[in-house]
């Protein structure tokens, strides 16, 4: 009878040892929650205030980026031009202006090649007179969307032409290798043998 007893104070104290020791580990092991990044197609980008602020209307604003877009990014040797579309759309001036400027990856698989967005400016006017300009970086590399960046900030805020310091590779197209033109090959000159005036006649 007695080891009967022993044996069940025995089982008490072990199963309450194991409760208890769950329980604690129970308490201790918390799920952890990782903070969630945004996606690449949600990152935006205003124009940085130390590139100054946008200049003028909205249409004047978007006339400038569109312009400097297809001379310098679709230019002759742009950086862009191969494998990438430029796309704009764009209200009138009579309703605010509001404009969007897409690039898009070229599809040559496809009738329309219009892709993928790549990248994207947004042009919103905040008054007759002003806007804001942002852009979107989709699916362009981290390289060419800084520099496009940076090319907007510049004709969005007045200035013109395309960048050439840029330390990016690819972007800026190396300059055309000198091409030496042959001189052409002197005549050498044919010497004049002057005939020698007559002598006069003898006097008689």
């Amino acid at each position: 009878m007695s080891i009967n007893r022993s044996w069940f104070a025995l089982s008490a104290l072990l199963t309450a040892a194991i409760l208890s020791a769950c329980a604690g580990a129970g308490q201790q092991a918390e799920p952890l929650t990782l903070p969630k990044l945004p996606s690449v197609g949600s990152i935006s980008e205003a124009i940085p205030v130390a590139m100054g602020q946008p200049v003028g209307s909205a249409t004047d604003i978007y006339s400038r980026i569109a312009q400097g877009a297809m001379g310098c990014w679709f230019g002759a040797n742009g950086p862009l031009k191969k494998d990438y579309i430029f796309h704009a759309s764009a209200d009138a001036p009579s309703r605010g202006g509001k404009a969007q400027i897409v690039i898009h990856q070229r599809d040559p698989t496809q009738p329309n090649p219009r892709g993928a967005k790549a990248y994207l400016v947004n042009i919103d006017p905040t008054g007759e007179s002003s806007a804001t300009v942002k852009t979107e970086n989709l699916k362009m590399t981290d390289a060419f969307a800084s520099a496009m960046t940076q090319d907007v900030g510049r004709w969005s805020k007045g200035d013109q032409g395309c960048t050439e310091n840029s330390t990016v590779v690819g972007w800026v197209p190396a300059p055309p290798a000198a091409v030496e033109i042959p001189k052409p090959a002197h005549k050498a000159k044919k010497s004049k043998v002057k005939a020698a005036p007559p002598k006069p006649a003898a006097e008689q």
